[in-house]
């Protein structure tokens, strides 16, 4: 499958909301960015498990080529965002 330009992957992991916080009220799963990024990465070759932490998140792990001693690279991100206050907004930041 081909890949999205950067540009719309981008726009595509900015508009799926992950807020993570601690206030029930206000805390999102991450699972669809998790599972937007299992597949491109998918797509790209790589092995992919997702980890679920509980029934609303997940971590991911992606693994490209067999696995070796010789070294390797190790990226570590997030797939969360922080709680906004939407009224100090011009627009919904999703």
């Amino acid at each position: 499958m081909t890949q999205p330009e950067l540009h719309t992957m981008l726009s595509q992991l900015i508009a799926t909301p992950s807020v993570s916080c601690i206030t029930p009220d206000l805390d999102q799963s991450n699972l669809p960015v998790i599972h937007l990024l299992a597949t491109w990465l998918r797509d790209s070759g790589f092995a992919i498990e997702i980890m679920p932490v509980n029934d609303r998140k997940a971590n991911l792990l992606a693994r490209l080529g067999s696995a070796t001693d010789d070294g390797g690279l190790v990226l570590a991100g997030h797939t969360d965002t922080v709680p906004f206050d939407a009224d100090r907004w011009h627009f919904d930041p999703f």
